[in-house]
C-alpha cells in the first residue's frame, strides 16, 4: 500500500510518489502531469473528474463544475445536474479520481495522502479539505502548506545549504509567500502572507471584464447573464493569457456568440496585446508585491537577507511576475525548477518521510506555524465600570510555532450564571464581528454564584495540520467539553462516495463484467440493498467498501477482491 503527495489546485491537480528514493510526478491517462480541477456529470449520470470533465465544461456549464477550492470550508451547496454537493463532497470526487489514476499507476493499493494547503486556509478551509480526502477514501493524517511543500522540494537536494528562502506561490485561485530558513536539514517557517481570493484566475477575469465590456459597446448586448457564451468567452480568455506568456499579442476568435438585434450572429475577434493585459492586472501584481513586503517584516528581514526566491504556481509563469521578482531579488529567482509540479513533489518528500520511505535523518524536518490569530470573544470592563461586548482575546498569536496549546482563564459575567459560550474567532480586529467566527463550545453546568466567582479555563490546541481544538472546562466542578472545529454534518439528499465511479472504468455497472464478479455478486447486492437503510456515518462507511470492492473487481484484483469481500460481510453481519 502506498502513500502519495497531492497538489489539490484550484485549476489543476498533480500527484507524486518517491520511486527510488526520489519524488516522481504521476501522469494520469492522457500522459499528462496535470489533471484540470473540474468535476462534472454526464447525460447518463455518471460522475466524472478531470480532463472528461473539463471537455465538458464550456458545451455543459449546468452539469460541470470548476475552481471549488474558492469555496472550501463554507455551507454553500453546489447543485451539478439535479443533485446537490457541499464543497468537500465536489474536492472528493476529484480526490477520488487522483486515487484511482495513482493506483493505476503504481500497480497498488493507496490509502493514504499527504494534501497541500494554501498557507492561508483557515481553521474551517482546512478541515474541509481533510474531509474531502477522508470521503474519498483516503487516509489524511497531514496536511501541509504549499509553500512549505514547494521549499521541501527544493530543500530536498540542497539539504547541506544554509539558505533564507522566499516561496512565492501563486496558483490558480489563491495566493501564498512563506518566508523560510534552511540550515542543517532543518525548514523553519518564519513568516507566510498572502490572499485567498487572488490567482490565475483573477488574472483571467479581467480579460473577461475587458472582452465582455468591449462587445456591449459594439453591440449593446449584456453577456453576464448567458452562462454558455460567458463560458466559451472564459475559456479563451486563459488561452489568451498563456499565450501572452511567450507572445506579444495574442488573438481572441469566439464566432457565433449570440444572435443580435438585428437578427445576425455576432461574436468577439480581437487582438490583445501583452502591454494591454499587464495593464489591466497591474493592481493585482501589486497586490502581490504588497504580500512579500509584509512576510519579510513578520520575518524580520529585507530584500537583501534572501538567499534563494521559488516562484511556483502555474501563473508564476507570466512575464509580468518573473520581471517583478526579477527586478526586486535579481539572479536569486531560481527558473529551473517547474512551477506546477513544485508543490506536489514536496508532498511527496512530506509523506515519504512520515513513512521512512526517506530517512528523517537523511530529510528535512519542518517547523511551520499558524497563520492567523486565534481567540476567543469576550466581555471587557472599561472605565467607570462600562461592559464592551464582543471584545477579541486572542490566546494563539499569529506565527506561533505549531503545533501548540494555550490556556487561559475566565470568569462569569452574571450572578449564578450556570452556562458560558465560548465563540471562536480567527482574525487580528479587536472587535470580534471583524474576524472569522469558527464555532461555539458550550461549558454547562457551572456552580451557582455571584458574577465573576466562577471559573471557566479555556484551552486551544493548535496541531500540525492547523485544525484547532478547543476545551472548557468549569475549574471549581472539574467538567469539560470540547470542541474539534469540523464540517456538518451531511444530509441524506446529497450524492456519497458509494455514487461515484469514474466514466473512464466503465460506469457504475462496469464491475458486473469482471471476471471475479460471480464470486461477490451476492455481497455486493446486499450491500447495496442495506445501503438505502443505514445513517450517514454508516452509509460512508459500508460506501466506501462497496467501491473499493467494485473497482477491485475491475482491475481483476483477486486477493484484494476477497479481502474486501469479507471486511464488507463482517460489517454487512453486524449491521
Amino acid at each position: 500500500m502506498s502513500i502519495i503527495g497531492i497538489d489539490l489546485g484550484t485549476t489543476t491537480c498533480e500527484i507524486a510518489y518517491i520511486k527510488d528514493g526520489r519524488p516522481e510526478i504521476i501522469p494520469n491517462e492522457f500522459g499528462l502531469k496535470v489533471t484540470p480541477s473540474v468535476v462534472g456529470v454526464t447525460d447518463d449520470g455518471e460522475y466524472i473528474a478531470g480532463e472528461y470533465a473539463k471537455r465538458q465544461l464550456v458545451l455543459k456549464p449546468d452539469k460541470t463544475v470548476a475552481e471549488i477550492k474558492r469555496l472550501m470550508g463554507t455551507d454553500k451547496t453546489i447543485t451539478i445536474g439535479n443533485k446537490s454537493f457541499l464543497p468537500e463532497q465536489i474536492s472528493s470526487l476529484l480526490l477520488r479520481k487522483l486515487k484511482l489514476m495513482a493506483e493505476q499507476y503504481i500497480g497498488e493499493e493507496v490509502t493514504e495522502a499527504v494534501i497541500t494547503v494554501p498557507a492561508n486556509f483557515n481553521t474551517l478551509q482546512r478541515s474541509a479539505t481533510k474531509k474531502a480526502g477522508e470521503l474519498a477514501g483516503l487516509k489524511i493524517e497531514r496536511l501541509i502548506n504549499e509553500p512549505t511543500a514547494a521549499a521541501m522540494a527544493y530543500g530536498l537536494d540542497n539539504i547541506e545549504n544554509d539558505e533564507k528562502i522566499l516561496v512565492y506561490d501563486l496558483g490558480g485561485g489563491t495566493f501564498d509567500v512563506s518566508v523560510l530558513e534552511l540550515f542543517s536539514g532543518i525548514l523553519d517557517v518564519k513568516a507566510s502572507r498572502g490572499q485567498n481570493l487572488l490567482g490565475g484566475k483573477d488574472f483571467d477575469n479581467r480579460i473577461i471584464e475587458y472582452l465582455t465590456r468591449d462587445f456591449y459597446t459594439n453591440y449593446d448586448i449584456n453577456l453576464s447573464n448567458n452562462i454558455n457564451a460567458m463560458a466559451r468567452i472564459k475559456e479563451e480568455a486563459e488561452k489568451a493569457k498563456i499565450q501572452l506568456t511567450d507572445r506579444e499579442v495574442a488573438e481572441i476568435n469566439i464566432p457565433f456568440l449570440v444572435i443580435d438585434n438585428k437578427g445576425n450572429p455576432v461574436g468577439i475577434n480581437t487582438i490583445l496585446t501583452r502591454n494591454k493585459f499587464e495593464e489591466l492586472v497591474q493592481d493585482l501584481i501589486q497586490a502581490t508585491n504588497k504580500s512579500i513586503d509584509e512576510a519579510l517584516e513578520a520575518a524580520g528581514y529585507i530584500d537583501d537577507n534572501i538567499d534563494v526566491v521559488l516562484a511556483v504556481g502555474g501563473s508564476s509563469r507570466m512575464t509580468a511576475i518573473k520581471k517583478l521578482l526579477v527586478d526586486r531579488f535579481g539572479d536569486k529567482v531560481k527558473f529551473d525548477i517547474n512551477p506546477e509540479e513544485a508543490v506536489a513533489l514536496g508532498a511527496a518528500v512530506q509523506a515519504a518521510i512520515k513513512e521512512d520511505q526517506i530517512s528523517s535523518e537523511d530529510g528535512l524536518i519542518i517547523t511551520d506555524n499558524c497563520q492567523y490569530t486565534l481567540g476567543i470573544s469576550i466581555v471587557q470592563t472599561g472605565e467607570y465600570g462600562r461592559l464592551y461586548h464582543g471584545v477579541f482575546d486572542p490566546l494563539i498569536k499569529r506565527d506561533s510555532k505549531i503545533p501548540c496549546k494555550v490556556k487561559k482563564r475566565y470568569y462569569t459575567l452574571y450572578d449564578y450564571q450556570t452556562e458560558v459560550g465560548v465563540e471562536v474567532y480567527e482574525g487580528v480586529s479587536r472587535i470580534v464581528k471583524d474576524n472569522t467566527f469558527i464555532g461555539k463550545v458550550l461549558v454547562k453546568d457551572i456552580p451557582r454564584g455571584l458574577g465573576g466567582s466562577q471559573a471557566v479555563d479555556v484551552t486551544f490546541t493548535y496541531n500540525l495540520n492547523g485544525i484547532l481544538e478547543v476545551e472548557g472546562e468549569t475549574s471549581s466542578s472539574g467538567k469539560k467539553v470540547k470542541a474539534l472545529f469540523d464540517l456538518k454534518e451531511y444530509q441524506n439528499e446529497f450524492v456519497t462516495v458509494q455514487d461515484i465511479l469514474m466514466v473512464e472504468n466503465g460506469g457504475l455497472e462496469a464491475w458486473k463484467k469482471g471476471e471475479l464478479a460471480p464470486e461477490v455478486k451476492l455481497t455486493i447486492e446486499l450491500g447495496e440493498k442495506k445501503l438505502q437503510d443505514l445513517d450517514d456515518d454508516k452509509k460512508i462507511e459500508v460506501g466506501l467498501i462497496l467501491n473499493k470492492l467494485k473497482q477491485a473487481v475491475i482491475d481483476n484484483k483477486k486477493e484484494l477482491v476477497e479481502k474486501l469481500d469479507k471486511d464488507l460481510t463482517d460489517i454487512l453481519f453486524e449491521i
